[in-house]
């Protein structure tokens, strides 16, 4: 390895055990052989080799929000049925991209607390909120009904479900354990908003 792939290595090593609080670039430069001072060489704190560590997954799971949006809706109205199957095939590609970057989800879910990234969950579930009120927007375009949902209750429904996903994580599951239970959350969210939907749209 490069001394910056030592330092990214070990870093996660140390931010994994011991989270970005207690975390501590002295133990990072002892284990990857080196000096503090030549961390600071590649990174300018602890918070930015956390963010190197930790960002291009960030992206990736944004790039993938926007993705699962645009299966659904365009500038043009909806494009997709909110359906039991469709649900199933969106929440493996989320499990596919936690389990294929499970240490790092580890770091933003469980060791993330002091970081610029302590928001991480916070910031999943505003994709959730714009995504649901973009689809709606569309929606009430191709009914012509201005029908609405309160905000704060949209987002407490949108936390509920992405903490509901992010628990496999939370408690450290195999990838088998934590796929094990998808066709049940797929029917469970995905009966539940098209309830409220036909609700909203029957009158």
């Amino acid at each position: 390895m490069s001394t910056q792939e030592k330092v990214l290595h070990f870093g996660r090593r140390e931010f994994l055990q011991k989270g970005f609080q207690n975390a501590s670039l002295r133990n990072i430069a002892a284990a990857a052989g080196m000096t503090t001072g030549a961390i600071y060489t590649y990174f300018k704190d602890k918070n930015a080799l956390f963010e190197a560590i930790v960002t291009p997954v960030c992206e990736q799971v944004e790039k993938l929000f926007i993705e699962l949006g645009a299966s659904y809706y365009n500038a043009d109205g909806i494009v997709g049925e909110i359906a039991t199957q469709n649900t199933i095939a969106e929440l493996h590609r989320v499990y596919r991209l936690i389990y294929d970057n499970f240490d790092v989800f580890r770091l933003l879910i469980t060791g993330a607390e002091g970081s610029s990234k302590a928001d991480f969950v916070h910031t999943i579930v505003d994709h959730e909120v714009t995504h649901t009120l973009a689809y709606l927007e569309r929606l009430k375009k191709d009914k012509g009904i201005d029908a609405q949902i309160n905000r704060t209750i949209l987002h407490i429904v949108s936390e509920s479900y992405i903490n509901t996903l992010l628990e496999p994580v939370r408690h450290n599951m195999s990838y088998e354990e934590a796929i094990e239970n998808l066709d049940f959350l797929a029917v469970f969210y995905t009966g539940g908003w098209k309830s409220v939907f036909q609700e909203l749209f029957s009158s």
